[in-house]
């Protein structure tokens, strides 16, 4: 339990929050008892940031790091703001992975906060209407998500160099939708793999 900081494929990986805006059954969270990559991530405390910076020791060594864990980074910005400032200090890539709801969260756009902080922003968006979006992923403000998730990529491009918008590639899904959208917005589109659990 309270794994902060993980490596996977050559990056290091911030897992700084079990909370997240969405409830999405098919989290790995949900379906491998909080283990992955050999890694308990489940947190009985959500880490300080001087906790968080501890358990990174050198980050020069990793191609990037991405604050990704179980939950979203995001619902954390202050943190994630600082922990970024100390990694940017090192020049360090950075990446956050996220959800896209912090702004409606938090009621403020927190992005302003991540400009020059961070490099890479993946937003998470697996549905390509409001109706299948909310079927998909259970989030918390329901079928306001989706727009809102729209909005949040949008105001992304003011602030962080690099935005991409995700989607997993499920059985009987038609990820081109979201890829589509992903042109309309102006951004780069990443399918990922749908992982089961031989794949851990």
């Amino acid at each position: 339990m309270n794994t902060i900081a993980y490596t996977f494929e050559g990056n290091l990986y911030l897992n700084i929050t079990n909370r997240c805006m969405m409830a999405c059954p098919y989290c790995i969270k949900h379906k491998w008892k909080n283990m992955f990559s050999g890694n308990d991530l489940k947190l009985t405390k959500e880490p300080s940031v001087k906790e968080i910076i501890s358990s990174i020791g050198d980050p020069k060594k990793y191609k990037e790091v991405v604050f990704c864990g179980y939950g979203d980074c995001l619902i954390r910005p202050d943190v994630v703001k600082e922990v970024a400032k100390w990694l940017k200090d090192q020049n360090v890539k950075v990446r956050i992975n996220t959800a896209g709801l912090a702004n409606y969260y938090h009621g403020r756009n927190v992005l302003r906060d991540l400009e020059g902080l961070v490099d890479v922003i993946s937003i998470s968006l697996n549905g390509s209407s409001s109706i299948e979006h909310t079927y998909m992923n259970k989030p918390m403000f329901k079928e306001k998500s989706f727009d809102e998730i729209l909005n949040f990529v949008l105001e992304a491009k003011k602030y962080i160099p690099e935005v991409v918008v995700t989607a997993v590639k499920f059985p009987d899904f038609d990820i081109s939708k979201v890829e589509e959208i992903s042109k309309k917005l102006g951004v780069k589109f990443k399918a990922r793999p749908y992982l089961n659990e031989n794949e851990k």
